[in-house]
């Protein structure tokens, strides 16, 4: 029983190992944040905390680190700053008990090395360090960087101090031009994109309303793919704001049960963030909605007299679009500020197979969203589209965030906008071989708010109407 309980915990593990990334090796954990604050630091200063730590072990320590980081961090020439501070402390340093007797045991000493299991055999040695990077004042912490293995604690001591400095240094000439600190999801808001894109070999897997899948990958430092799929329960197409009481149109609430999407999206991120300026990216999309077998009204779409209208019983009705996007971003300490648009064109280049109608007039003098009763005209492709947004974000903590976007439109009460929170929830380290500290789970939970006009009695309607937003996300840093 024992057995199989141990079969199906490595199983899971195993599992887990691809989509969470590995932590193996000695360096278990490195990050820094974005350092282009600090751009005058002169260098790094390295000290050794811990009283009970031996002298010889702590000189080795310090300048087998200062020596690494100096090499990897590089500096600019002539910065006359105060240097960065780092301060290092051992966290364990436990001699063997006895010497290793045979090569199997050393073989397995270096096994619980490389997966990170030295804390579950203590038998061998072993040497634990931590290092911290503060500002020059000491302030603020700005990276951190964990290093462990099995063996006697005095010879490993260079080896410690040059591969933690090594990874250190890396990562800190990485961020040594960012201005602002990339969290998990801040790629989006809600319904619109930001100035930030996917880190490097990043991977996110989300879906938004039980029914509109996304996976995405960062390609770059400046480039990531999407892929969208799904259906559109509430008048969201892959990011497409269409608001609710447009898309439905004189068609009626079952138009929302049978639209689909598939999206393949490429971000490009032009201008990063920096002291002054804002950030800058964009986007193309190629952008499909379709439908199964719908009845008569068939597939209602942006509303306002516009829609792609199907025969009774049509079947495989489709649209295709270009779905252009340009945001520009900029951080105010926690607080994010985010301004673009939205193009939407219908220049396909795939076959449509529904008919593009205009409505002149609908049922009651009202719009028939191009469905209902009235004369329609048919047009060769939907007039392009624009829609402009602005949004807003606020970080409460290191795992919850408010944020609100606002799409203008004319006439104004057709503008609409979304208000809500977004939880990140994750582990702040590896535990052995399995890299936790990389993973993270985005919850969305907001409103997303039109506007009800009056009734023709006036006894209903006139009132903002909040319709409920919800995700969830799957990143993999």
């Amino acid at each position: 029983m024992k057995t199989q309980k141990r079969q199906w915990r490595w199983l899971a593990m195993c599992l887990a190992l691809p989509l969470t990334g590995c932590a193996l090796g000695s360096v278990r954990q490195v990050k820094v944040d974005a350092l282009g604050h600090y751009d005058e630091a002169r260098g790094v200063t390295v000290e050794v905390k811990g009283d009970e730590v031996p002298e010889a072990l702590r000189r080795e320590l310090q300048e087998s680190f200062q020596r690494s980081v100096d090499v990897r961090a590089q500096r600019p020439a002539d910065a006359r700053g105060e240097p960065l501070r780092l301060e290092l402390r051992v966290v364990e340093a436990l001699s063997p008990e006895a010497a290793a007797a045979s090569s199997s045991e050393r073989v397995a000493e270096q096994a619980r090395t490389v997966f990170g299991l030295t804390e579950l055999e203590k038998s061998s040695g072993r040497l634990a360090i931590e290092g911290t990077l503060l500002s020059p004042e000491g302030e603020r912490r700005l990276g951190l960087v964990r290093w462990a293995a099995a063996g006697e604690p005095s010879s490993l001591a260079s080896r410690a101090g040059r591969e933690a400095g090594d990874a250190l240094g890396r990562e800190m000439d990485f961020r040594r031009r960012d201005f602002v600190n990339r969290r998990a999801a801040d790629e989006r808001l809600f319904l619109t994109p930001t100035a930030l894109t996917l880190e490097p070999g990043e991977v996110v897997v989300s879906n938004d309303q039980l029914l509109l899948f996304r996976a995405g990958v960062g390609l770059s430092r400046r480039v990531q793919v999407d892929v969208w799929g799904g259906g559109l329960p509430i008048p969201v197409a892959t990011g497409v704001p269409l608001p609710l009481i447009h898309a439905v149109g004189g068609a009626g609430a079952a138009a929302l049960g049978v639209v689909g999407a598939f999206d393949l999206g490429l971000k490009v991120k032009l201008l990063d963030e920096s002291r002054y300026l804002p950030g800058v990216a964009a986007s193309y999309d190629f952008l499909n909605l379709f439908a199964g077998a719908v009845g008569g009204a068939g597939i209602v779409l942006l509303g306002n007299g516009v829609a792609a209208a199907g025969g009774v019983g049509a079947a495989g009705a489709n649209l295709q679009f270009n779905l252009f996007s340009v945001t520009a971003g900029k951080h105010f300490g926690d607080f994010q500020l985010t301004a673009g648009a939205y193009v939407l064109d219908n220049h396909h280049f795939i076959p449509q197979k529904a008919a593009i109608t205009v409505a002149t007039g609908g049922t009651n003098g009202e719009d028939g969203g191009g469905t209902g009763g009235g004369q329609v005209t048919t047009l060769p492709r939907i007039p392009t589209q624009v829609q402009a947004f602005v949004g807003a974000q606020y970080v409460l903590g290191p795992h919850s965030e408010l944020a609100a976007e606002f799409f203008p439109r004319k006439p104004f009460g057709d503008s609409f906008g979304t208000t809500g929170v977004r939880w990140l929830l994750g582990s702040n380290a590896p535990r052995g071989p399995v890299a936790f500290d990389r993973l993270r789970v985005r919850i969305d939970v907001a409103a997303l708010w039109v506007y009800l006009p009056p009734s023709q009695d006036g006894k209903r309607g006139g009132i903002p109407l909040p319709l409920p937003w919800v995700g969830l996300g799957l990143y993999k840093l």
